[in-house]
């Protein structure tokens, strides 16, 4: 094995001769093995192969990470053939000397064994987001190439050379074509990826990288290109918040460093001039797919956006996203139950923590938080992002260590090559504190080449030098370390402040699987077994569904939401309104719609400062608290001005959706804004004969497009506040279910036609239904409902007042008990529903049913509504027996119903009690309420007006209490006129 090089001495130190002239003198080596010469030639094959690789990412990005046969891309290619060339170099034992080395080391040995556990659960997933530091193999390779020869220190800087000269005005051309021709540009086969896929972060990072080789003077360029490579500057300023930062910062850092201040003065000053004429002259160029126009405003914007907010909403909605993401990331693990070890590799961190964009466009959906520093919290726990900040950390310290004392030295070149290398990184990892960077190939390899290449020339440029450490810059290296421990620390306590209100909420209950703010609900109830209980921590646990095992347990702490939505963040102003790209969710309109509501069943809906907004059909309706949807285009316009407010998506169906799971409890909770199906519930229990037995109790279900909670046989409802969602509060079915003290208002918010199905509970056919004890108000159609083939039901002990229609509704069933009941004002017909007519919307309304006994209630009547009425339809029975030749088909019969024993009380002068026919005289049932046995008996009937209008019905026609009397009813009855 060679041994290490040593002393290297530059012939010249001008500062354009540098790579081209550098010759390496290497003393004391030892005689090198046989074979060498092979492996020395197989080493020098590879760095040309590395450098095409990096132009590749440079020019194409995303496109070129695709180039391969899964798995094995290019990178991994690369990679791959690195491994060969590591091993040949004879340097493998050389690199771990010095502390950037060792932590990057320590840092992939925590990623690779967090990594290693989550492949069980997320295979390839898990390597893949490994890859944020496992690509730092790629470090140890160039630091081995440029160990084993120094020489090539003059080679990589002859590359990055053609970097700036040839690569990066190909990579702006490329990526104008791409902002406006992006439509027609073909994608790779077989996958959904145009062929040029440079994100506007990715360049500023390679043109930083170019401009700070030309200012610091390792590169002569043209004036055309500068011209040229400033306006791309601008041109990613405008588009990028992090482009931006990553273009401006490091070319800040590079002219101080090397003494520039005077030539920064003047580049700034002529470069706000440039900015202002531009603004002032409303300079503007529009970009399709709705990305942010090329515009002065646009960089003004983004240069506002960093400290406060901006009038364009994309960057404050994505400011607050990233923020709102960081924060859940800091509970969980400085606050929570992963701080040691992060959640691992290989999930999805935006579906586990409920923070998912990308559906919008189609997908796919971003995984990573925007933030490296983040990625590795979440990820490796404080332990992965102690590792990276003190690899990074170390690595910039150590090279800027070095320039300066490459400066003190003469040694202006090197100086100004170690200056290049931290800025043009630092540019990198600013752009990966705003975006999905170092996750991926397209920035991750770059970054972790230019890290070997600095590590590698910092050991080069030390054997150089074998020296002692000036005494006066020891000490400024000492009060650098603790300045670095400094900042450390006090980044932690950054991460770590404030207390989320989630740290602070009560233990979970005894035996119960703590499930933090943030965490993939749905994989940590796969792990657990049957009968296991959850205990979910305060805060929003954003678009989580659920699918339980049997006889689990599902706690809410205070607080603790289960949210499904996601948060909207690629807004943009159009015109006089605000836009989106929206994508469709697939679900097949269900329902009928009032004709002013006509969008009532699109389960789509958007939410501002979670306050709904109401969709309409035409865009020449759109106003304030209104959104529009275009089918043809996919965006969605808003009229309201979204800057620094929350808008919100539904996204998800359901937060728990049975598989056939039994004895499911869900206590709690408050679940939102899920885009629930039209007859479905966001609690959704039913429809699988096997989910029986759940228990639904003391949580608030609001907000969502289809029923708040449906149930199955055995189930239980109490104790929940169920209001404002779209269509229904409650929907119980099959036998045995139990809805008892919940306060159910304000449902069918989205406008469904009531007749049709819509309000605040409706049954369908059910058997031992019992309904107790609940207050039903407020509702845009009935209050509690039950329809088709219903028996044995019971209502009683409710409070039902002021819904639409009607406030008991019993129709074409069986056997009901409805007692003890406060009904009071029902039939408003708010929200344009079909309120009072006739005997329609009353107080207690039995229809086409049959053995239904009313006692005990309090009916008081509005103005012109309806008390207590049983109606006749004629209707065919659902159930229909097989029939003989010539017989005619079953009818639901209004019979053996009785009314006795309640209070009715009238506001107003008008109104109807009793029993009416509505079938022509040719139907079999059309004299079935007088020969039925149907009776009304021992009933108190309250004027609190006098009149003379009939206010009883027996029959076809209104009549008089008399007429009712003398038709057999109210034998033992009274009727209480005004004083």
């Amino acid at each position: 094995m060679p041994s290490p090089p040593g002393p290297v001495r530059a012939v010249s130190s001008s500062h354009n001769g540098f790579a081209a002239r550098t010759e390496v003198a290497v003393k004391g080596r030892s005689r090198a093995p046989t074979g060498a010469s092979t492996d020395r030639r197989a080493t020098d094959r590879y760095l040309p192969l590395l450098a095409l690789g990096f132009a590749g990412y440079v020019i194409f990005g995303k496109s070129f990470a695709y180039l391969g046969l899964p798995p094995l891309f290019v990178g991994e290619i690369l990679f791959a053939l690195g491994l060969l060339a590591f091993l040949a170099s004879g340097s493998t034992t050389a690199l771990l000397t010095t502390i950037p080395a060792i932590s990057a080391a320590l840092l992939m040995g925590w990623v690779l064994l967090r990594t290693l556990q989550g492949i069980g659960a997320y295979g390839v997933d898990a390597l893949r987001d490994g890859a944020v530091a496992l690509y730092a193999g790629f470090a140890f390779i160039v630091a081995a190439l440029v160990v084993e020869r120094p020489i090539r220190i003059a080679e990589i800087v002859g590359y990055f050379r053609v970097h700036a000269r040839v690569l990066i005005p190909i990579a702006i051309i490329l990526y104008l074509i791409a902002r406006f021709f992006g439509a027609s540009i073909p994608k790779l086969p077989g996958q959904n990826v145009e062929i040029i896929s440079v994100r506007s972060g990715e360049l500023a990072a390679h043109l930083c990288g170019a401009l700070v080789l030309v200012l610091v003077g390792l590169c002569k360029v043209s004036r055309t290109w500068l011209v040229g490579a400033l306006g791309a500057a601008l041109l990613v300023a405008s588009q990028s918040r992090g482009g931006m930062l990553a273009l401006l910062v490091p070319l800040v850092l590079a002219m101080v460093l090397t003494g520039q201040v005077g030539r920064l003065a003047s580049i700034t000053a002529g470069l706000t001039l440039a900015l202002l004429v531009a603004y002032a002259v409303g300079f503007e160029i529009d970009l399709p797919r709705g990305e942010r126009p090329i515009s002065a405003v646009a960089v003004v914007e983004n240069l506002a956006s960093i400290a406060g907010s901006s009038d364009a909403n994309n960057l404050d909605g994505t400011k607050l996203w990233r923020l709102s993401w960081w924060q859940a990331i800091r509970d969980y693990t400085i606050h929570g139950p992963y701080f040691w070890t992060g959640k691992g590799f290989g999930m999805n961190l935006a579906e586990a923590d409920g923070f998912v964009v990308g559906l919008e466009r189609g997908g796919p959906t971003v995984r990573s938080p925007h933030s490296v520093h983040m990625t590795y919290l979440a990820r490796g726990g404080v332990t992965g992002l102690a590792l990276w900040l003190v690899t990074i950390g170390s690595w910039t310290l150590a090279l800027l260590r070095a320039a300066h004392l490459a400066w003190r030295r003469g040694d202006h070149d090197w100086a100004r090559y170690f200056v290049f290398l931290v800025c043009y990184l630092a540019s990198i990892v600013i752009d990966a504190s705003f975006d999905v960077a170092l996750e991926g190939p397209m920035l991750g390899i770059p970054f972790w080449i230019l890290f070997g290449i600095g590590f590698g020339s910092l050991m080069i440029y030390r054997a150089w030098h074998l020296v002692e450490t000036p005494p006066r810059f020891g000490r400024m290296a000492r009060s650098g370390a603790r300045i670095a421990g400094a900042t450390l620390l006090g980044a932690m306590m950054l991460l770590g402040s404030p207390r989320s209100e989630a740290a602070e909420t009560a233990p979970c209950p005894p035996g119960a699987i703590p499930v933090p703010v943030g965490a993939a609900i749905q994989a940590i109830v796969e792990k657990a077994p049957p009968g296991a209980s959850f205990c979910l921590a305060a805060g929003v646990h954003r678009a989580q569904l659920i699918a339980p095992k049997d006889r689990q347990v599902f706690i809410g702490q205070p607080g603790a939401v289960l949210n499904g939505a996601e948060l909207v963040t690629d807004i943009r102003r159009k015109g006089a309104f605000w836009a989106t790209a929206t994508s469709k969710l697939e679900i097949r309109p269900f329902g009928t719609c009032l004709p002013h509501r006509a969008r009532c069943n699109d389960p789509r809906r958007f939410f501002l400062d979670g306050r709904p907004l109401e969709p309409v059909a035409d865009r020449a309706d759109l106003q304030a608290g209104r959104v529009y949807s275009d089918a043809a285009t996919g965006m969605s316009y808003f009229a309201d001005d979204p800057r620094g407010r929350t808008l919100e998506r539904t996204r998800q169906l359901y937060a728990f959706n049975n598989e056939g799971a039994r004895g499911i409890t869900v206590k709690g909770l408050i679940v939102e804004k899920y885009a629930t199906p039209a007859q479905q519930g966001a609690i959704f229990g039913d429809e699988n004969a096997r989910a029986t037995d759940w228990l639904i109790e003391g949580n608030e279900v609001r907000f969502n497009s289809g029923s708040g909670i449906a149930t199955g046989d055995r189930s239980i409802v109490r104790g929940n506040k169920v209001h404002n969602n779209g269509q229904l509060g409650i929907s119980p079915n099959g036998t045995d279910v139990l809805i008892e003290n919940n306060e159910i208002y304000e449902n069918n918010t989205h406008g469904f036609d009531a007749g049709w199905e819509a309000g605040g509970v409706k049954a369908g056919k059910v058997e031992r239904l019992t309904l107790r004890g609940n207050h039903v108000h407020d509702n845009y159609g009935s209050g509690l409902w039950c329809d088709v083939d219903c028996r044995n039901v019971v209502f009683e002990n409710n409070l039902v007042e002021r819904n639409s229609d009607a406030g008991i509704f019993y129709e074409i069933s069986f056997d009901a008990i409805i007692r003890n009941n406060t009904v009071r004002l029902n039939g408003t017909g708010r929200g344009g529903q079909q309120g009072s007519f006739w005997v329609w919307g009353a107080g207690i309304q039995i229809a086409a049913s049959e053995g239904v006994h009313v006692y005990g209630n309090t009916v008081t009547v509005a103005e012109g509504s309806t008390g207590i009425v049983i109606v006749d339809q004629g209707r065919e029975r659902v159930d229909q027996p097989r029939r003989k030749g010539g017989e005619g088909k079953l009818l639901y019969r209004t019979a053996r119903n009785t009314v006795h024993d309640n209070e009715i009380v009238y506001e107003g002068d008008t109104g109807l009690s009793g029993g009416a026919s509505d079938v022509p005289a040719s139907n079999p049932n059309f004299r079935i309420i007088e020969t039925g046995g149907n009776r009304f008996d021992r009933n108190t009937y309250v004027l609190r007006r006098p009149t003379d209008a009939p206010l009883f019905i027996w029959g076809q026609e209104p009549i008089s209490y008399d007429i009712f009397r003398s038709l057999g009813q109210e034998a033992g009855g009274r009727i209480v006129q005004p004083d």
